[in-house]
C-alpha cells in the first residue's frame, strides 16, 4: 500500500516538472512554448485617410519640397530638369501627376516637357483591401501577450511569467478602413535614385475607382449563381 502511493507521488512530481509554464501561471523551471508565434498588437497609431483632392494635393507638395531638397543636394548647380511621367489613367494619377507639376514649379524646380536629359519623377499605385477579423469583447478591451517581451531566465535561474498587456477592442475598432493604397514617388536620374517615397493611405473601399483601373465606382450589387443537375 505504502509501495502504491509512493509511485503515486513521484508520478505526480514529474508531470509537474514536465508541465510548460503556462501563460498566467506562476513562475516555472520549465521553458513556455507554442505552436506558432503569439498574436501580438502594435503601439496604438494612426494613419491618414484620402477622402478629397486636397489630400492629394498635400502629399504632391511634401513630395515635391523633399525632390527640390534631392536636387539642391545632388546638383547644387540648378541646371538639372525634372520631367513628370504619366501616371495611370485614372482620377488619381491624373490629379496628382498635376499637381506634382504645379508643386514643382511652386519650390523653383525646372521642369522639362521631354524626359531627354532630365531626372525623370515617377509615380506608381498599389491597392489592397484586406479581409479583416478583428476580436471583440464587451468590455472594448482584451488581454494579450506583451509584444516587447522576450523570454529568458530571471537572476533566480527561474522562467517568469509571460506578462500581459491590454488591448483596445471595441472603441477604434470598428471605424478602420479595409481598403488602403500605397502611393510611391521616384526621383530616377542616370540609373540610381535621387529621391523616393512610399505612402500608405486609407481610402474609402467605394472610391478604388479613383485609384485603381477597372474598379467598378460606388456600391457594387452582388449577385450569387449556383449550377444544379437536372
Amino acid at each position: 500500500m505504502r509501495l502504491t502511493a509512493l509511485f503515486a507521488l513521484m508520478a505526480v512530481v514529474s508531470l509537474a516538472a514536465c508541465s510548460p509554464a503556462g501563460i498566467n501561471g506562476a513562475q516555472s523551471d520549465s521553458f513556455a512554448t507554442a505552436q506558432a508565434p503569439l498574436a501580438s498588437g502594435y503601439p496604438l497609431s494612426s494613419q491618414p485617410k484620402m477622402q478629397a483632392m486636397a489630400h492629394w494635393d498635400r502629399l504632391a507638395a511634401t513630395v515635391a519640397g523633399n525632390c527640390a531638397k534631392a536636387l539642391d543636394h545632388f546638383h547644387p548647380d540648378g541646371e538639372l530638369r525634372v520631367y513628370v511621367a504619366p501616371a495611370q489613367a485614372t482620377p488619381f494619377g491624373k490629379s496628382y501627376r498635376e499637381a506634382l507639376l504645379t508643386r514643382l514649379v511652386d519650390y523653383g524646380v525646372p521642369v522639362s516637357f521631354t524626359p531627354n536629359g532630365a531626372a525623370v519623377l515617377e509615380v506608381g499605385v498599389e491597392t489592397v483591401t484586406h479581409r479583416r477579423t478583428l476580436a471583440r469583447t464587451r468590455s472594448g478591451r482584451l488581454l494579450i501577450a506583451d509584444p516587447d517581451f522576450v523570454q529568458a531566465k530571471d537572476d533566480k535561474g527561474r522562467y517568469p511569467k509571460v506578462p500581459m498587456v491590454s488591448e483596445e477592442s471595441g472603441l477604434f475598432d470598428p471605424d478602420t478602413p479595409q481598403t488602403e493604397i500605397q502611393v510611391t514617388s521616384a526621383l530616377v536620374h542616370n540609373g540610381g535614385y535621387l529621391y523616393r517615397d512610399s505612402s500608405i493611405f486609407y481610402v474609402d473601399g467605394r472610391d478604388m475607382a479613383h485609384y485603381k483601373l477597372g474598379a467598378p465606382s460606388g456600391d457594387v450589387e452582388l449577385k450569387r449563381y449556383s449550377l444544379v443537375n437536372k
